[in-house]
């Protein structure tokens, strides 16, 4: 158990009711005094990465609201499918401290790569392998053999290791330091069809009076005017402007339609990768 209670947000691509109430119950019954936040992000096995790009950017977000304060977050987006397959398991799960943060994530593709993007240097991760960690944490032994083989990772070892960990109890541990670097990209579609990207104002150059242009996919591009916020965009305007989402004073750009949501402008659902291609007068 936690030495003093911190908030925890789980953010995870297993969201369906059934799911959420599992995880939640099982990190209360590891961290009783904790509040518990769940954040769900994709489950679209067709899109692979769709799932990483919306767990990394709830990530930085979820940093950023804990306004430096101590907090906890476990993040799981795990396919066993495609590039995944190069681990026996799925991505190995791992422990990272960002400033008061402590995140315990899966590390594999680009869940942690923003993260990495906004504190400007490579993350080393203790990266905790089950078969060998699960011996060490005194468990009985049909319980070690389940967590061993068990698909349900999220719930049956990675809340387990948040608490011994947070306890101070010590495991092996390998250290990572392979986090992707994520390509440009659309990684957020929000309530009001706001396309929030990963992309910096600096990154396409960005001025107010001035049109970055972006390539969404083979045959679509946007020529996009920029403003500062919202309200300087004019009814109808589909535009570039400065959001909500990053960290501190680094804050990623969205693209927004004043009146209208900006996914079913441009024809955008989910996360997509996205090309800069030069900023006009």
């Amino acid at each position: 158990m936690s030495k003093s209670p911190v908030p925890i947000a789980y953010i995870t691509d297993c969201r369906d009711d059934n799911t959420q109430g599992r995880l939640k119950t099982r990190v209360a019954t590891y961290f009783p005094e904790s509040t518990i936040i769940f954040v769900g992000v994709t489950s679209n096995l067709e899109t692979a990465d769709a799932a990483d790009l919306e767990a990394a950017i709830n990530i930085v977000d979820v940093i950023d609201a804990f306004e430096g304060r101590p907090g906890m977050i476990l993040a799981n987006v795990a396919h066993r499918h495609g590039k995944a397959k190069r681990w026996p398991n799925g991505t190995p799960f791992g422990w990272v401290k960002v400033g008061n943060i402590d995140i315990f994530s899966t590390v594999d593709g680009y869940t942690l790569s923003l993260v990495q993007k906004m504190v400007g240097e490579k993350l080393v991760i203790k990266v905790y392998d089950i078969p060998t960690v699960v011996p060490h944490m005194e468990l009985e032994e049909k319980v070690q053999d389940r967590i061993i083989h068990t698909q349900f990772r999220s719930l049956d070892y990675l809340p387990r290791l948040a608490a011994a960990l947070m306890a101070g109890k010590d495991l092996p541990y390998e250290e990572y330091s392979e986090v992707s670097e994520m390509p440009m990209a659309i990684c957020w579609v929000d309530s009001f069809g706001n396309l929030k990207t990963n992309i910096l104002p600096e990154e396409v150059q960005f001025e107010v009076g001035k049109k970055v242009v972006i390539r969404v996919s083979e045959n679509k591009q946007l020529r996009l005017p920029c403003y500062n916020r919202l309200k300087d965009i004019p009814d109808g305007q589909l535009a570039f402007t400065i959001g909500s989402s990053g960290m501190k004073n680094k804050r990623f750009l969205e693209i927004m339609q004043q009146g209208r949501p900006a996914s079913e402008v441009v024809g955008i659902a989910g996360p997509t990768m996205v090309e800069f291609v030069e900023t006009t007068d």
